[in-house]
């Protein structure tokens, strides 16, 4: 059995992971498949070790707060940052998302409801 290890340092949401990180699972699905590496299993005196994924809110803990209700808000940019993402979000906490509402304007409704803060 085989793990996978970044190649490199990245940032996903302005939080660092590199190669000898522990990646949680939900930052780990927002990294390209061209940034990791196969990892052989290593026999260990417990047996074959692989990389493992930690909590989702991991990335939180992180940056020093916890997710609210469970959901953590889209990243603003790049992978995931869609409007869809961004409605969904809206959506599980009860805010009105018009159907011709833009992305900007879903993300000033959450930061109007203080589900996000607002950036300057």
């Amino acid at each position: 059995m085989s793990g996978r290890r970044l190649i490199a340092y990245v940032h996903v949401d302005g939080v660092p992971y590199g190669p000898d990180d522990e990646i949680p699972k939900k930052v780990a699905e927002q990294i390209g498949d061209h940034a990791w590496e196969t990892v052989p299993a290593w026999e260990g005196e417990h047996g074959p070790e692989t990389v493992q994924f930690t909590d989702p809110d991991d990335t939180k803990q992180r940056e020093g707060g916890s997710p609210l209700n469970g959901v953590e808000a889209p990243p603003r940019s790049g992978r995931g940052s869609g409007i869809e993402a961004w409605r969904e979000f809206a959506e599980q906490h009860d805010i009105e998302a018009p159907a011709g509402a833009s992305r900007d304007d879903i993300i000033a409704a959450c930061e109007a409801a203080e589900l996000v803060e607002r950036e300057e």
